[in-house]
């Protein structure tokens, strides 16, 4: 097949795009991407990329075509631009730079679903029929992101989310729990399936002693709590903080942040406003190939989520990495991610926002000994091989994709 990949991210930004892309690519398939010029998640362009720079380049097999990007910033406004100018920007690059018809469309929407226009724009050029792949649930992703109140607005969102998900020939979600959420406008259940994240074949248990290069960077003493990703709002790293000073007492506990994001900065004046420097150790953004080897000096993985009912019914995609490395994990979240987290056997899950619940479980975790951990260790990838195995996973995208193109 050939097929339009649409989303605002790609490749050199770490999301699971990439793999997906690649993969497809491997399976004999023709792959164009058309994403933002990258700039997530800091909020400014990569080093060497820009709106005059690399705008169109080949990786993987994947040819890319990068659409004019307004960059996320550090402001609600930005952000708004860059949500905002992609969809235009993208269905023109679409019609400048796609040389042969597309048999299908994957739309790839992390926020915000308006990445949805682009796929429509390309079916009403050419009749390439549509599949969307849905991990941020909208309009309640935006209305809490962008801090939304007025009704008007959030009527007149809801009703183009709406308009956007009846377009789509195939609404793939990367949770069981958003089925409900895309049926209330209108969508028939036959039209949904599940797509869950998995994780790149690099992601696989390694021993220390198999990643020594990364032992300058992590503690190699005590106990290494260890979170990898974006530090956003969204992960609620107030919680963390609180519970790390909760846990002051304990000198042999390490928190390892391997990552960067928006809210970084802020992160970390209140590590050091807490006294708590010494405990916290932010090693910064590294390539995604670069993770297992972090994890391998890991005693156990963090995961967290603030209190909100949306984030109940996501499965955030660093838990499929963690448990595809085989890793203890400690879980401050609710809904769908807690449930598999317990399901699994693979940690502990906590409520999410709650300081103390989470200190107990870090306490509980440190306490428990290699032999338990070891344990938790043997049941997330066994639950990972069970459920989110990259074969599974990207044979039901290409059976949903080879569906619709069918039937074009």
């Amino acid at each position: 097949m050939r097929i339009a990949l649409i989303s605002q991210y790609f490749y050199p930004e770490q999301f699971m795009n990439n793999a997906l892309a690649r993969e497809l690519v491997r399976r004999g398939h023709e792959v164009h991407a058309f994403p933002c010029v990258p700039n997530y998640p800091a909020g400014r362009f990569f080093e060497g990329y820009s709106n005059k720079k690399r705008r169109e380049e080949e990786w993987e097999g994947v040819r890319i075509s990068r659409a004019y990007t307004v960059p996320r910033g550090r402001t609600a406004l930005s952000l708004i631009a860059n949500y905002a100018i992609y969809p235009v920007a993208v269905s023109w690059t679409i019609f400048r730079r796609l040389r042969q018809r597309a048999d299908v469309s994957f739309v790839s929407m992390p926020s915000p679903l308006f990445q949805a226009f682009a796929g429509i724009f390309l079916r009403w050029r050419t009749g390439t029929p549509c599949v969307y792949w849905v991990q941020d649930i909208w309009p309640e992703s935006a209305t809490y992101t962008l801090g939304l109140h007025n009704r008007f607005v959030v009527g007149l969102l809801n009703a183009i989310c709406g308009w956007l998900y009846r377009r789509a020939d195939i609404v793939m979600v990367q949770s069981a729990a958003f089925h409900d959420m895309i049926t209330r406008f209108g969508v028939p259940s036959e039209r949904i399936q599940l797509l869950p994240n998995t994780a790149p074949d690099l992601y696989r248990p390694l021993t220390p002693e198999q990643a020594p290069d990364h032992a300058g960077l992590v503690p190699q003493d005590g106990f290494r709590l260890m979170f990898a990703g974006n530090i956003g709002e969204s992960q609620d790293f107030d919680t963390l903080v609180a519970a790390a000073a909760l846990l002051r007492e304990r000198e042999d506990l390490h928190w390892v942040i391997v990552g960067s994001g928006r809210d970084g900065e802020r992160v970390k004046r209140l590590v050091a406003e807490n006294g708590l420097e010494e405990r916290f150790h932010f090693l910064g953004r590294h390539p995604e190939e670069e993770m297992p080897k972090f994890f391998a000096h890991a005693d156990a993985m963090l995961v967290s989520l603030k209190d909100i009912p949306i984030f109940a019914l996501t499965v955030p995609y660093k838990t499929q990495s963690y448990m595809a490395c085989g890793k203890p994990i400690i879980a401050s979240l609710n809904g769908e991610g807690a449930r598999i987290v317990n399901e699994s056997g693979a940690g502990i899950a906590v409520a999410a926002t709650q300081p103390q619940a989470l200190a107990n479980a870090i306490a509980t975790m440190m306490d428990a000994g290699p032999a338990r951990r070891q344990s938790y260790a043997a049941s997330s990838r066994k639950y990972f091989e069970m459920n989110y195995s990259a074969d599974k996973v990207y044979a039901a995208l290409e059976h949903a994709l080879a569906s619709v193109a069918r039937n074009r």
